[in-house]
């Protein structure tokens, strides 16, 4: 990597790489330069050293690609919670299908899917923002880091949370500044159901009776809850309003179904294409009622429940036991009997499924370390179907080369705009076996 550009000399973009970092050349010399996009004649400068790797900025453009658009916010820049706001919605949309398409290699599927999509702003209902005060500004500040370092952005709003949070950036800030011991508020996590917003205040000092009338003034004006976390995610409490309710909640209408969840819950972070993701795959799957599914790393049961209205039986596996409970109340919650939950360690060495021999068809979606060792586990034990959503294009690969090495039929694959503006890439994945 080059030491320095001299002068600013203009640097040719050849590619962009996942890591959305654009590559080029300049006196012979490889660099890689944030805010490029290929095929772009570019003005760079240092912006950080990341071990061995110095890592330069654009400051100006002097030959733009044809999708190269003006980000929306401000801060796209500098945040970090978005690195392709300077990308047209549908060139990163072919961005993430092409390199889908190149990890999957001689594995690829029969045919493509068409993206799914969804909303580019506003979509984002689950975060954590960085809380710090900032003594050569004499405030705090609150979002998302800055770009590979570790500062937080100055921003006063967000264009991709839900509203109910990103255009309370600055008034959050405010907040915390009013607060005793400002200083001891390292983050806030955000999440957001279809008509309540929470926020959980991690505080490393204790509040005063002061601290506590200033955050139920912020709920009651904004319409918010709030909670505290002094320690671990288990000391989280709810403080406003004081209705002893710690659940939030999201719908599938295609299902008719409700779904309660903890504001430190995972759920999908997109319910826009949550509500599109699921139906395309109960399709892919081809339930019928004398199905037998199993749901691999089930969670609160976002796809069980769903698939529990079609076929005959449902088992969801989860390691988080917070999440197994939370499964088994929305299914009583919603009338559903035929999904059973529980608590398992799916990436143990041929994990444990009781009734497997049973299991029909078979759903996945792990988290971006994949499912090697339950892929191993159905290369042995064929099922008729399986559909994998994935997070991370490069576990996917992985384990869709041992499904294919073992005789399944790759049938379709495509991308999921889970994640706009980021270098996150959702898909989703079709296989069978003939017996």
């Amino acid at each position: 990597m080059a030491k320095r550009i001299k002068n600013f000399d203009p640097v040719q973009i050849e590619t962009l790489d996942l890591h959305t970092e654009g590559y080029g050349t300049t006196d012979d010399e490889k660099i890689v330069v944030l805010g490029a996009l290929s095929d772009e004649v570019v003005i760079a400068e240092p912006y950080v050293q990341k071990r061995r790797k110095k890592i330069y900025k654009t400051i100006s453009v002097i030959r733009s690609n044809a999708d190269r658009v003006d980000p929306a916010c401000m801060a796209a820049d500098k945040c970090g919670g978005c690195s392709l706001q300077h990308l047209d919605p549908d060139a990163q949309i072919n961005f993430k299908h092409n390199h889908l398409v190149s990890l999957l290699g001689e594995n690829a599927p029969e045919s493509w899917l068409q993206p799914l999509k969804g909303p580019v702003s506003a979509y984002r209902s689950k975060a954590r923002l960085g809380v710090k005060f900032v003594d050569k500004k004499d405030k705090v500040l609150v979002g998302f880091r800055e770009k590979m370092k570790p500062y937080i952005s100055e921003i006063e709003t967000c264009g991709v949370l839900r509203r109910s949070v990103g255009e309370r950036i600055e008034a959050l800030a405010k907040l915390v500044e009013q607060l005793s011991v400002c200083r001891a508020v390292p983050q806030i996590e955000v999440a957001v159901g279809d008509s309540e917003t929470a926020l959980v205040f991690r505080h490393l000092e204790s509040f005063v009776d002061e601290d506590l009338a200033l955050f139920q003034r912020f709920g009651a004006e904004n319409s918010v809850s709030i909670y505290l976390q002094p320690g671990n995610e288990q000391s989280v409490h709810k403080i406003f309003p004081a209705d002893g309710n710690e659940r939030l909640s999201y719908s599938l209408p295609d299902f008719d179904l409700v779904f309660d969840f903890h504001p430190m819950d995972f759920i999908q972070i997109n319910q826009a294409i949550n509500q599109r993701m699921i139906p395309l795959a109960v399709k892919l799957l081809a339930l019928k009622p004398e199905d037998d599914v199993f749901d691999a790393f089930c969670g609160i049961g976002n796809f069980s429940l769903p698939l529990a209205t079609i076929a005959r039986s449902v088992l969801g596996i989860e390691a988080s036991a917070s999440s197994v409970l939370r499964a088994g109340e929305n299914a009583a919650r919603n009338g559903i009997k035929n999904a059973t939950f529980i608590s398992a360690d799916l990436f143990a060495e041929s994990p444990c499924i009781p009734g497997l021999q049973d299991i029909n068809k078979v759903l996945i979606d792990p988290p971006r370390s994949g499912a090697e060792e339950v892929c191993k586990k159905l290369a042995s034990h064929k099922v008729e179907r399986l559909v994998y959503v994935s997070c991370n294009p490069v576990t996917l690969a992985r384990d869709a080369k041992l499904l294919v090495e073992s005789g399944y039929r790759f049938e379709n694959a495509g991308v999921i705009d889970m994640f706009p503006h980021t270098n996150h890439v959702e898909s989703i994945a079709c296989f069978s076996y003939n017996t």
